[in-house]
């Protein structure tokens, strides 16, 4: 036995638990993002200093370059043949610069960089290079140069009277920079020289110049971590000393040397502190919230804990029948507020109630049902006697109360062909687990009957909910999609569903059974495993096939049947390479009747097997016509039922004619459709191999508008894909059809077989179906299907050689 819990304590725990992790989530979130708000400040700040000290730096430049354009018009160089004049003043107040200025250095340059005044001995290769490329661009330049110090240069071209050109050249310390800069923003600054690797510790370092050296080498000197040269310039380098915290921020100075930086100190202790005061508060506060939460919740939970025992105690008293007593020990005096609680105990009230009127009820029915056989045998579903009595009693609940229901009839998909092809065995075990996996997609209340053979009903009551029936379909739908395990095979079985609804409590329910089936034959003629729900025009359209039905029977007695024949055209020469054999049907009443109106009734009567045995017939006769007439390699396509290509009688039948009439299989080519060939693919194969053998030829019709699978079309002995006409039409202005054709041609050529393009009305489609290399066309533009006497017209006019002529 499992150890008992109280639900107070599982209820704190969780809550508990939960507010836990939020806390800590919420609390790192928060010191995460203060921590992101730092990094992006000191970045914001970073960038301002950079810039500061780039704008204290062009000041230094323009008042450097300023002063020397006044030196300059003070000695009048301008006016002077040759720079001699023009040295020796820089000479004489080379002392004044040096100190008003704190330039370091003078140089004067002629045009072949020949020193002609100079205040040092020696004159750097740098000044001698940046001089070069002033001399080169004509512009002012300025570098800075670090070496045991950074030093600024500010170098200007000069002119004299004659058009010479010399170069001035100033070197001065960054030191007032610096101060400037420290002025400024606040932090102490220095230039350091590092010579690491960006991925390596920084370990090498050298501080050039320093704007505090008191503060900034023991922090320095304090760095442990050693972090590398590339995480200092991305996040800064935290250092720790005497109690204090420092941030030190580097800044490249030299974009041509990456090994010295500007280096950025901030006491950044007052931050540390409160960061850590905040953590502080946020798990004093958590902690406190989770008392306070422990307290209110327990307390809570209690009186809801007690409670619930107490009616877990007195729920046996149900069991037992004694209703009476359950409501006695469950009564409880009623607070302010109403909560779950309350209406549990007074739903479990108000049940005890209707359990004892059901006992009561149950008591007088039992004798009367113990005598009606009422459930189906083999499946344990209730039988027709069942649902007649159920729907009786849902319809007198309407009388009594408001609602509606609704009945679903079943009727599994090509039951009939499992049955004849493994069994009757096999079909009823299949039947039981259909059984089971409605009873799985329908509620307590609701009914699932067995109505005969391969046919259900499902009774749902009190369907309030308009949409409720098609859930319950769908439910079906889905638990069918998974195979059924018949002894070592697997089957997939659908269904077709009709539906109605009523909220009158004067049907009969044989109306609604009536109704339900309708909807499903409705379903079935739409292809199966839908559900559709009844109408009154359904009704009207049933009538209608009963009518044409039987014409049907009458059109086949009385020969009013006819075929006629479509040419199909070679497309690359305009030869007629054969026929297709369409179906009339002219009434005597009605005149011609359409296929579409005929067709799908005639597949799934029994007259399809006899009339396509007709068309067989009557297309050798044809044939036999055509070859007399000169056409010896002419071919007639023949569309195949799928009932009819089933037909175990079908290949000696055929044969038997084309003895007759002395003709050979290959003039005929047999049409299926996509869905025919994968209605069981064993027997597809049989059948077109026996067929095959005896030299018909295969075409898939309707290609890409059914069940197409490349595995199978592998597999299948095929000869020609037939393109749908619906692509056809679609080409010249639906991209889409354009590729599905183009990539169609392209696939069925690589598989070696033969494409033919239906429903080629207009030169353009021709036009581009040749130049995609499409065999054969057949369509309104080279002719409509032809009866006889079009025909023999036909071919006298436009094909007198064998070749199409095209007006």
């Amino acid at each position: 036995m499992r150890p008992f819990l109280s639900l107070p304590w599982k209820i704190l725990g969780i809550t508990l638990g939960a507010l836990l992790l939020m806390s800590i989530l919420l609390t790192s979130f928060t010191l995460v993002k203060m921590e992101q708000d730092f990094r992006l400040q000191q970045d914001k700040q970073l960038l301002l200093r950079q810039q500061q000290f780039n704008h204290l730096n062009l000041l230094l430049e323009n008042q450097l370059r300023s002063w020397l354009e006044s030196f300059t018009d003070l000695v009048e160089l301008r006016s002077q043949p040759n720079f001699n004049t023009f040295a020796k003043a820089l000479a004489n107040h080379y002392d004044a610069i040096a100190v008003h200025l704190n330039v370091e250095s003078i140089w004067l340059l002629d045009a072949n960089l020949n020193s002609l005044y100079a205040s040092t001995e020696q004159i750097p290769p740098s000044v001698l290079d940046v001089a070069r490329q002033v001399m080169t661009e004509q512009q002012p330049q300025s570098a800075i140069f670090c070496a045991s110090q950074c030093t600024k240069l500010i170098l200007v071209p000069v002119q004299n009277a004659n058009g010479d050109i010399a170069v001035v050249a100033l070197s001065t310390t960054l030191l007032d920079i610096l101060s400037s800069l420290k002025q400024g923003i606040g932090s102490e600054v220095a230039i350091v020289r590092i010579d690491s690797a960006d991925n390596s510790p920084l370990r090498q370092f050298e501080l050039l110049s320093l704007s505090n050296p008191e503060l900034m080498r023991p922090v320095f000197r304090a760095l442990s971590n050693q972090p590398s040269l590339q995480e200092a310039r991305s996040q800064g380098i935290d250092v720790e000393l005497a109690e204090q915290h420092y941030l030190i921020s580097l800044l490249p100075l030299l974009a041509q040397n990456r090994s010295y930086y500007l280096a950025l100190v901030d006491d950044t202790s007052k931050f540390v502190k409160a960061q850590a005061a905040y953590q502080r508060q946020i798990i004093l506060f958590a902690c406190g919230c989770f008392v306070l939460l422990a307290v209110l919740i327990y307390f809570s939970t209690l009186r809801l804990s007690r409670r619930l025992l107490a009616l877990a105690q007195h729920l046996p008293l149900l069991a037992q029948r004694q209703f009476r007593q359950f409501r006695q020990h469950s009564a409880y005096d009623p607070m302010l507020f109403q909560d779950e609680l309350d209406v549990l105990t007074q739903a479990a009230y108000q049940l005890s109630v209707e359990l004892e009127q059901l006992h009561q009820q149950i008591e007088v029915n039992t004798q009367e049902l113990e005598n009606i056989a009422m459930f189906d045998l083999l499946t344990g579903l209730p039988n027709r006697n069942m649902l007649q009595f159920q729907l009786k009693k849902c319809l007198a609940g309407l009388e009594r109360q408001k609602g509606s229901i609704a009945v679903l009839f079943l009727d599994l998909d090509d039951f009939k062909k499992i049955n004849d092809s493994k069994g009757h065995a096999a079909g009823d075990q299949l039947l039981v687990e259909v059984a089971q996996r409605l009873r799985a997609c329908i509620r307590s209340a609701d009914i699932a009957c067995r109505f005969g053979g391969d046919e259900f009903v499902v009774v749902l009551t009190q369907s309030n909910e308009l949409d409720y029936p098609y859930q319950v379909a769908d439910r079906i739908f889905d638990a069918f999609k998974q195979p059924i395990s018949l002894g070592a095979q697997l089957f997939y079985i659908s269904t077709s569903i009709g539906m109605t609804t009523t909220e009158q409590h004067d049907v009969s329910p044989d109306e609604l059974v009536r109704q339900a089936d309708m909807a499903m034959y409705e379903a079935k003629d739409r292809g199966g495993n839908v559900a559709l729900l009844y109408d009154q025009e359904m009704y009207q359209r049933l009538a209608q096939r009963l009518v044409l039905e039987s014409e049907i029977k009458d059109a086949i007695k009385f020969k009013q049947f006819s075929l006629s024949l479509q040419p199909q055209i070679e497309l690359s020469t305009g030869r007629l390479a054969g026929f297709e054999a369409l179906l009339r049907w002219q009434h005597p009443v009605r005149g011609t009747v359409t296929p579409d109106e005929f067709i799908g009734i005639l597949e799934n009567s029994p007259q399809m097997i006899e009339l396509g045995y007709w068309v067989f017939q009557r297309s050798f006769q044809l044939a036999k016509e055509l070859i007399g007439k000169g056409y010896p390699d002419i071919r007639i396509s023949i569309n195949l039922s799928a009932e009819q290509f089933l037909d175990p009688a079908l290949p000696a039948l055929l044969e038997l004619w084309l003895d007759d009439l002395g003709l050979s299989a290959q003039h005929f080519e047999l049409e299926l459709t996509e869905r025919t060939l994968v209605q069981n693919i064993d027997i597809t194969l049989s059948a077109m191999r026996q067929l095959k053998a005896q030299g018909f030829y295969f075409s898939i019709d309707d290609f890409g508008t059914g069940y197409s699978s490349l595995s199978y079309l592998k597999q299948m002995p095929v000869d020609i894909i037939k393109i749908d006409k619906s692509f056809i039409f679609g080409m010249l202005e639906n991209d889409a059809d354009y590729q599905i054709i183009i990539s169609t041609i392209a696939m069925v050529q690589k598989l070696e077989l033969k494409v033919v393009a239906e429903g080629v009305e207009n030169r353009a489609q021709l036009q581009l179906l040749k130049q995609h290399r499409c065999d054969f066309g057949q369509g309104y533009y080279f002719a409509r299907p032809l009866n006889e006497a079009q025909l023999a017209e036909f071919l006298e006019h436009k094909v007198p050689n064998g070749y199409l002529m095209l007006t």
